[in-house]
């Protein structure tokens, strides 16, 4: 069957599939409920297992940490897709539907994971099933990878490779079209600080890897009531796209003079040399041509369980060619000089794919003709699973250029109101399927 007509066929399949996972609340929580990542993630996960195989996939589930789908080719050698079923938290301020109450409007699926990643997820298996119904011979077999931990810390994958061979090649459908042939490398760093017992609690964000819409913090001074900011939630891999709650409210709290003097020095590293997303204060700017600049987010902050001491959480991330050595250090000594200790610094190195090799040309190319238009490899600050894969690149289903159908600081990944375009998903269906068959004769 040609392949547009098979897709028109099966389109209100892939809907229907997509919403049966985006109502699954499925935020990484390890341990809860006895399972690696949660009660959530481990029904999202069955769910997604359970869709494969009513299309008559073989599946595997990997000890809850993550689970495969399977279409056998003549050899063990593999392709693969790498998507993701957990979800950062749901945030504040949906408008359109609530984060898990799936809402088809104007052609877009609305609802927590819809874009990120779910909907992808749902795209390339709806590509296994073409391959399978059709019965195209394959030389390599195709796995789906569904992981269960990547917004968190991918320790699912760490698992899954721990335990099994990676494909030969894979394509991780967690950016945009055409081909993101590289990522920024990423620091998730933590910091401690000691504070006085005027301030009675603190908190601020919700996920280390989004700008915080929401912080607040009660003072003795203030009769214990919460001073709250807000600001607007956004994908860490692009901070300049939202305001951070947590800079606000200690910029509010020092032109107020709500603290006292050590409190107001070790609030000043959040409203000074974090004020800006691109390390400018903290002295290690820098950037690339290939990647871009360096971007950093204080991402979370809260109390700890040990009285007088608060928790700094930064999403740092940096472009490909960038010196890791200053970044460090730089990171050290600027949090030493406002009384913070880094106390952890993980640290996910960036990775690069030639964009002129001719495997990126020919997926680009294949882009280009399905929506008829010129495309070009490109690098990103979102992390996904292709970093920690040998031979792997992003791709697709989103697209860059597209404006999403709501008000700044909603629709996309990680933002109140995401939402993902169906007419992308059903195109991203065609690119897989052609993808898959010509990466089947090269690799």
């Amino acid at each position: 069957m040609q392949i547009k007509e098979w897709i028109e066929e099966n389109k209100a399949g892939l809907i229907r599939d997509v919403c049966a996972l985006t109502e699954i609340q499925s935020v990484s929580s390890p341990g809860e409920g006895g399972w690696p990542f949660g009660t959530g993630c481990r029904q999202v996960l069955e769910k997604a297992l359970s869709l494969a195989e009513e299309m008559g996939l073989e599946t595997e589930n990997h000890e809850n940490y993550c689970g495969s789908a399977v279409l056998r080719g003549e050899t063990g050698e593999e392709l693969g897709f790498f998507s993701h079923l957990d979800v950062v938290p749901e945030g504040n301020g949906w408008t359109v539907t609530q984060p898990y109450i799936p809402l088809i409007k104007d052609g877009w699926i609305y609802g927590r994971g819809s874009a990120d990643n779910k909907g992808p997820a749902v795209a390339a298996l709806y590509t296994m099933k073409y391959i399978k119904e059709n019965n195209i011979p394959l030389r390599h077999t195709l796995r789906q990878f569904f992981g269960c931990d990547e917004e968190r810390g991918m320790e699912d994958i760490k698992y899954y490779l721990e335990h099994h061979n990676p494909p030969s090649f894979s394509l991780v459908p967690d950016a945009a079209f055409p081909v993101c042939c590289g990522e920024k490398g990423r620091y998730q760093i933590v910091c401690e600080a000691r504070i006085s017992d005027d301030i009675i609690s603190i908190k601020g964000g919700e996920g280390i890897n989004s700008v915080p819409s929401k912080a607040e913090i009660s003072l003795k001074k203030a009769g214990g009531e919460a001073v709250t900011a807000s600001g607007r939630s956004a994908h860490a891999a692009k901070p300049e796209t939202g305001e951070n709650a947590i800079v606000k409210l200690a910029g509010h709290l020092i032109q107020n003079g709500l603290l006292g003097e050590a409190d107001r020095k070790t609030f000043c590293f959040l409203s000074e040399a974090l004020a800006d997303y691109y390390g400018t204060g903290l002295k290690i700017d820098c950037k690339d041509e290939v990647s871009g600049p360096l971007t950093v987010v204080a991402s979370m902050l809260e109390s700890t369980e040990c009285a007088g001491t608060i928790r700094l959480f930064l999403d740092l991330r940096y472009p490909v060619t960038a010196d890791t050595d200053r970044i460090e250090s730089g990171i050290k000594r600027a949090a030493g000089s406002y009384g913070w200790k880094v106390i952890k610094m993980e640290h996910n190195p960036s990775f690069y794919m030639d964009k002129e090799s001719s495997t990126v040309k020919m997926l680009t190319d294949l882009c280009s003709r399905v929506y008829g238009r010129p495309f070009e490899p490109f690098c990103m600050g979102g992390g996904t699973y292709a970093r920690k894969l040998p031979n792997a690149v992003g791709y697709g289903p989103g697209l860059s250029f597209q404006k999403k159908p709501c008000e700044d600081g909603h629709g996309r990944g990680h933002q109140p109101d995401e939402c993902v375009c169906i007419e992308n998903l059903v195109k991203a269906v065609e690119i897989y399927i052609n993808a898959v068959m010509e990466l089947d004769k090269i690799i």
